[in-house]
């Protein structure tokens, strides 16, 4: 920024405000970012340019009198002033010894003033001084003036704003500042942009806001070329009342600062106060990508500059921004890291969703096969049920036919064998009744003897016979896993007594290997 000084290089280390404050972006911020970008990586563009237009100046030297050859290095001085500061020193110097031949000393006071303010500018404080100390304040031309208290201030603007000096030395070099400024200000036109711009400034730091903005407002109402250095210039200064006077920083503040460091870019200004801006700006709304590139710009276009106060002052800020950077990825690193993990848990969660899920599924179908098989079963059960029934029917109309008949033919003996309760009839009938129930048991149990026998101790387990499926022991247990547990009920469906039931019942008992609880938990879960 052409006019930069270090007090606002020193004031850029002041955070941003704090998160909590709602900062907005407006509509064109983004795109002027965008834009920002696109300028820096034509800037071989821009600096082919510039030294084009310097080097069409050059070639007039060394020009046709002492007095052209004056103002061509008055001219290159000026063109390398924001661009290559030992050049512009150069090219002043060679200003101010042609000058010294000249019958006329206001140029030569104008020339060692010019070289006074680059010298101020570079950080050669001691030099612009011992130059400025020797001019005469008095013995000046009046149109002089305005140069001089130029030169003063500024000198003393760099003294007052420079952190390496002790406090009380800054204090006084502030006082004196205050003074050639308002002596200054004393001898401008108060219509002229000089004018304007130190009253901006005045009315900023005093903190007159109001008053600041309309200054700065009439600065940029005379502009036509909204692409000049002096537009880029004003936008800046702009920025500047909003953030660091005002302590508020707005979108249109946003806006301000980066359409002006597009302008300096464009203009391959190697000393642009805006970029340090814009880089803080980026790196509050964590755009690390942007303003690494910001970064990098503006540290080659220190080094390109050459001015000894702007490089160690930039080495010093780039490393708080790298350091600034570094902390920012650090982060976003564990930020990511975070996620990740948050990630695999959430990865870990659905991987052992979808395995209960499968597992449910895989249940599902178990359970449909069982009851499809279950269905197969009642349906072939139901079937051996009505056919049980059926035979039974047959059978008892057969006998009741037998009995009829035998009664008829006055058979009284044979009628009372054949109804007789120790006949074989009845015996039959009963071990078909006990196979049956057996067979059917079984077969929707089938491994119900091994269960109850897991239960039991090792010698006391029940081995059915060959001819067996289930024994009167297994088949009591069997009547009870059906929900029967009355030792009448289940003796009346035995044909045996009451007694026979509770005394096998109570033998059973007796060779269990676990808890009787545990075992009839066992008994109606198989």
């Amino acid at each position: 920024m052409r006019g930069f000084n270090i007090l606002l290089i020193s004031l850029f280390t002041l955070a941003l405000p704090c998160r909590g404050e709602d900062i907005q972006k407006t509509g064109r911020s983004d795109a002027l970012v965008e834009e920002l970008l696109t300028k820096i990586d034509s800037t071989a563009v821009y600096a082919a340019r510039r030294e084009q237009a310097i080097d069409a100046v050059k070639s007039k030297l060394p020009g046709n009198t002492d007095m052209e050859r004056y103002d061509l290095y008055h001219e290159l001085s000026v063109m390398y002033s924001n661009y290559l500061v030992d050049s512009s020193i150069v090219y002043m110097e060679r200003a101010v010894k042609l000058s010294q031949s000249f019958s006329d000393k206001r140029y030569r006071i104008k020339s060692e003033l010019s070289l006074a303010n680059i010298l101020a500018d570079s950080g050669f404080y001691t030099e612009a001084h011992e130059i400025i100390t020797a001019i005469d304040r008095h013995s000046i031309d009046q149109t002089l003036l305005i140069p001089y208290y130029r030169a003063q201030a500024n000198l003393l603007h760099k003294l007052y704003s420079s952190s390496y000096e002790p406090v009380d030395y800054r204090n006084k070099y502030r006082a004196e500042y205050n003074i050639y400024r308002d002596s200054l200000l004393a001898v401008t036109d108060s219509t002229s942009d000089l004018f304007l711009q130190n009253m901006e400034k005045k009315e900023a730091r005093a903190g007159n806001i109001a008053a600041a903005r309309k200054y700065n407002a009439i600065r940029l109402s005379r502009i036509t070329d909204k692409k000049s250095a002096s537009y880029a210039t004003c936008l800046y200064d702009r920025f500047v009342i909003s953030y660091l006077y005002e302590r508020k920083l707005t979108g249109a503040a946003i806006d301000d600062v980066l359409e002006s460091a597009i302008i300096e870019v464009e203009h391959c200004n190697k000393n642009i106060a805006s970029l340090l801006r814009v880089e803080n700006i980026l790196l509050y709304f964590n755009d690390i990508v942007a303003a690494k590139k910001v970064s990098d710009y503006y540290f080659s276009s220190l080094l390109k500059f050459g001015s000894r106060r702007r490089i160690i002052e930039g080495v010093e800020l780039t490393l708080k921004i790298n350091d600034q950077t570094f902390k920012t990825l650090e982060r976003r690193e564990y930020q990511i890291k975070i996620g990740l993990a948050f990630v695999l848990i959430l990865l870990f969660v659905l991987v052992f969703t979808l395995l209960k899920m499968n597992s449910t599924r895989l249940k599902l179908v178990r359970m449909k096969d069982d009851l499809d098989q279950s269905s197969k079963i009642s349906k072939g059960y139901v079937g051996v049920v009505f056919r049980l029934y059926s035979s039974y029917i047959k059978r008892l109309e057969i006998f009741r036919t037998k009995i009829h008949t035998t009664l008829r033919k006055g058979q009284i003996e044979q009628a009372l064998e054949l109804t007789s309760p120790l006949g074989d009839n009845a015996g039959e009938d009963r071990r078909e009744l006990f196979h049956n129930f057996d067979t059917v048991f079984v077969d929707i149990f089938p491994d119900f003897i091994q269960k109850v026998n897991g239960c039991l101790k090792p010698e006391a387990q029940i081995i059915p016979k060959k001819t067996e499926i289930l024994n009167t022991e297994l088949r009591i247990l069997a009547i009870i896993k059906l929900g029967i547990e009355d030792s009448s009920k289940i003796a009346e469906m035995l044909h045996c007594s009451v007694k026979t039931v509770y005394n096998l019942r109570s033998g059973l008992k007796a060779r269990l290997a676990i808890p009787e609880e545990e075992f009839n938990k066992v008994i109606s879960e198989i």
